[in-house]
């Protein structure tokens, strides 16, 4: 394919100025040239929508939480020994807007590797148990927000008046601080 051009452009001072362009290629070239684009256009795309693995945040997956056992069985491998048989239970409603409180509550959450704001507006049960090995004085609770048989947030805090209240992470990491 041959392709011949003139562009004229006026300066304003009077004057024309003339370009002559020639452009000679094949459709082997053209083809060529289309097959690179569509490349770079596919790259472009598959790194602005697929995500980067190595710099995604860790996500919290859902435990099974139906049964106690279950419910037992995840806090003991976070390290914690509870009281089964004392097991507490109640119905609460995330809210459907985070207020301050509950804000900073979710970014305890969050601490863990959870998060409570795609459950705004839901209503889930909360499992409370004692915590027997956290080498704190004072009674120690482990709270479970089970949605639809799946652990989905909790924490484990201090009755006390001057207590405490972390993410469900591991017993050591929790009891350094």
């Amino acid at each position: 394919m041959h392709c011949t051009g003139i562009l004229c452009k006026y300066d304003g001072w009077g004057v024309v100025r003339l370009f002559v362009f020639s452009l000679k290629t094949s459709k082997k070239q053209i083809v060529s040239i289309l097959v690179c684009v569509l490349m770079l256009i596919a790259i472009l795309v598959a790194v602005v929508v697929w995500p980067a693995s190595e710099t995604s945040a860790k996500v919290y997956s859902p435990a099974a939480g139906a049964t106690d056992v279950e419910r037992v069985e995840f806090l003991k491998s976070l390290g914690y020994e509870v009281d089964a048989t004392g097991a507490e239970v109640r119905e609460v409603l995330i809210p459907d807007e985070f207020d301050e409180v509950f804000t900073k509550y979710n970014e305890i959450q969050q601490t863990a590797g959870m998060d409570l704001s795609p459950y705004q507006g839901r209503r889930m049960k909360c499992w409370t148990y004692q915590v027997l090995n956290y080498p704190d004085d004072g009674s120690v609770l482990a709270h479970l927000y089970v949605y639809k048989d799946k652990i989905v947030g909790g924490d484990v805090s201090s009755t006390a008046l001057d207590g405490f209240m972390r993410g469900l992470t591991a017993l050591s990491s929790n009891s350094s601080s």
